[in-house]
């Protein structure tokens, strides 16, 4: 178990290496979007904004890959923190018999029935969450970000794209209602992780 445990955080180790290499892609398409623009090749200029966006987005789908694997690493953790208490326990049950038996045994009893709801509680919090995220995860390149990006580039290279560039939508209700989830998605995991 404790080799699966090990193979779990390598492996979200390994998607935060990669999320990051995404970031520094990202960088280099936006770095080759800007000398597109400045060359006046704006079909190049677009083809690397594209990049870019998908570089973003494969980086973002990284670090919530990482985060599910690192919550799964966390309940392997805790299933053999759990094992290693219950061997203890079952050493100290042992010299203890005399004083279990003046024990109240329903106090016991509703005692280990909360814990095992609690934890019941856990699995279907982290179930919701891994599908919540699973349903959120898109690869796809909106027009309007890539527009964006291009128009970003350009005012860092000082240029002026309003003549070349067909002017898209700069908000939609899909964008911000996707941005509004994203939000709320990043606070609730948010707060997942420091009950953890």
């Amino acid at each position: 178990m404790e080799k699966h445990l090990f193979n779990l955080k390598f492996a979200a180790k390994n998607l935060e290496r990669n999320a990051k290499k995404c970031d520094k892609e990202e960088k280099t398409e936006k770095n080759k979007v800007k000398k597109a623009i400045q060359k006046g090749n704006m079909e190049v200029a677009r083809i690397h904004a594209e990049n870019a966006i998908r570089q973003k987005n494969q980086s973002v789908n990284y670090l919530r890959m990482s985060a599910r694997v690192d919550a799964v690493a966390a309940r392997v953790q805790t299933a053999l923190t759990m094992n290693q208490v219950t061997k203890s326990m079952a050493g100290v049950v042992k010299g203890m018999d005399m004083t279990l038996k003046s024990m109240n045994l329903e106090k016991i009893s509703a005692l280990m029935d909360k814990f095992e709801h609690q934890f019941e509680t856990l699995d279907v919090q982290t179930a919701q969450m891994e599908d919540t995220m699973s349903s959120t995860t898109t690869l796809t390149t909106p027009q309007n970000q890539v527009d964006s990006l291009l128009h970003e580039m350009a005012d860092e290279a000082g240029l002026d794209l309003n003549m070349e560039l067909p002017q898209g939508q700069t908000g939609s209700v899909g964008t911000s209602v996707a941005s509004a989830e994203q939000d709320e998605l990043s606070q609730r995991l948010a707060k997942l992780r420091d009950q953890i």
